[in-house]
């Protein structure tokens, strides 16, 4: 997983979030912590959760690509 931020990550108001070179959505800062918001459908289960650290969602991510396996690629058309 990779997060993708510019600037301080206490600042940021949210982060990329990529699993296997997939961006699975973005988490918003929270006062409790983040709040995962999917942008690939694939991540829709995890959509509107919250979590207290990146890492929560980092783990959460990598075990639905896991249980989903064969996790495949959309293509463009």
């Amino acid at each position: 997983m990779s997060y993708v931020i510019a600037g301080d990550i206490t600042a940021a108001p949210a982060i990329t979030i990529e699993v296997d070179d997939i961006t699975a959505g973005i988490a918003l800062r929270e006062r409790s912590g983040y709040r995962f918001v999917a942008s690939d459908p694939r991540f829709r289960l995890l959509d509107g959760s919250q979590f207290r650290r990146l890492h929560q969602i980092e783990a959460a991510a990598r075990n639905l690509v896991k249980a989903h396996l064969p996790f495949r690629r959309f293509r463009a058309a």
